[in-house]
């Protein structure tokens, strides 16, 4: 039986352990990667970047590449539509003072105003650009070693295996690892993931493919594992408030979700990170994203996550939080 708590190789990166934060729009900063590194996550990945940002040198695009030290192994997650244009995104990651330990590219992302531009998911419905897009940023990421690894959903639309069809070829171009979604785009997140098409597409190739989707309790993170024979589960949303997931699947079920004082501590513990980041107005934009996740399965009222919510500053809910763990 597979651990999770075992390390494991992308090309010549190492994560610790088989616990992997997948890139996630609007939360997934250097202080939530860093807070879910405390919790034990192996490997993390940015927020998608826009590799048409990357080459305008638009400064907030350039802000999702910032990471410290303690992030490592981290991923850099850069989406586009043409080749030349994600490679030359590459590049200019690569150039920078502080670099990545690998570079990822998301064919996966089922947003329309992404998918509209032909990058994401899009590039499931042209496997040929795919390929040549996957062998343009490998051919980058070499002069540097850094390996390059590939986020794929199962296709375009239901019943889809464009991924198993895929995969070989994002192999044989270079690619270090794939990270599986096994849905199709057009479901976004409706319905099961489907890992026969998991399985299949590890049976496909013969590097590492990290398996993501419904990975929401241990139980069913060592299923997907056992049934697909990935080396890896990516966790998403099943951790946004539930930190204490990563913890349990690195003990195989050991720790459990505490109780209302320390997930009010955890959360406020994670606000002082986003503070540091972003500075407290934004951070308490930012932070109001994730109070319903952490606090409604610990029994808190809806009106009282409301007001929460609403409070104007971090101070005030910090205050907030603290009277209410309190309790």
């Amino acid at each position: 039986m597979l651990s999770l708590a075992a390390p494991f190789h992308i090309g010549c990166a190492e994560a610790p352990n088989r616990v992997v934060l997948a890139p996630m729009a609007g939360l997934t900063c250097s202080a939530y990667r860093r807070h879910l590194k405390s919790h034990g996550v192996g490997l993390v990945t940015t927020e998608m970047v826009s590799a048409y940002g990357l080459i305008h040198h638009n400064a907030r695009t350039t802000e999702y590449l910032d990471f410290t030290e303690e992030e490592r192994p981290i991923a850099v997650q850069l989406f586009g539509d043409k080749p030349e244009v994600v490679a030359r995104a590459a590049e200019l990651v690569l150039c920078r003072a502080m670099i990545p330990d690998m570079i990822d590219i998301n064919m996966g992302c089922p947003v329309r105003k992404v998918v509209k531009t032909g990058a994401g998911a899009a590039l499931l419905g042209d496997p040929d650009r795919a390929a040549e897009m996957a062998a343009a940023v490998v051919g980058v990421a070499a002069q540097s070693g850094i390996p390059v690894t590939v986020k794929l959903r199962s296709g375009l639309h239901t019943g889809d295996r464009t991924a198993v069809e895929l995969a070989p070829r994002l192999e044989q171009v270079g690619v270090a690892a794939l990270g599986v979604h096994p849905r199709a785009a057009g479901d976004f997140y409706r319905g099961a993931a489907d890992h026969t098409i998991t399985a299949a597409v590890v049976r496909s190739v013969g590097i590492p493919v990290m398996a993501s989707g419904d990975v929401t309790n241990v139980g069913s993170a060592l299923t997907i594992v056992e049934t697909t024979e990935a080396v890896a589960v990516m966790v998403a949303r099943g951790v946004a408030g539930n930190p204490w997931l990563v913890d349990a699947l690195l003990s195989d079920g050991a720790i459990a979700r505490p109780l209302l004082p320390e997930v009010v501590a955890d959360l406020r513990r994670l606000l002082g990170r986003v503070v540091e980041e972003q500075g407290p107005e934004r951070a308490t934009r930012w932070i109001r994203k994730v109070i319903g996740w952490y606090l409604r399965p610990s029994g808190v009222a809806a009106p009282t996550i409301e007001r929460l919510r609403m409070l104007p500053g971090a101070k005030e809910l910090d205050e907030a939080l603290e009277a209410l763990g309190a309790r």
